[in-house]
């Protein structure tokens, strides 16, 4: 599992939100710090849509786009991460 480096910081909390997050903490059988990264982590995921790449498997019309891409070299490919997906198919 790679370890992520992770930065210190402060937060001003009214006591009763930081009550409310150390007892659900403690139902999840979290720490605070844990859990109150994963509620902020929610929080931004929330906005970004969760695709599956099963969801949008092309049909062979769209496919046979794909025959008039050009040729891409392998850097390219490696340096956008949209079109290795697309590449990848």
């Amino acid at each position: 599992m790679e370890t992520v480096a992770k930065i210190q910081t402060g937060l001003r909390l009214t006591p009763m939100l930081l009550t409310k997050l150390k007892k659900n903490a403690n139902k999840e059988g979290k720490t605070f710090n844990r859990y109150v990264e994963e509620v902020l982590e929610r929080s931004v995921m929330s906005d970004t849509p969760k695709l599956n790449r099963e969801d949008f498997i092309p049909d062979d019309d769209l496919l046979s786009l794909g025959k008039t891409i050009p040729a891409f070299t392998q850097e390219e490919i490696d340096r956008d991460p949209r079109l290795s997906c697309i590449l990848s198919v």
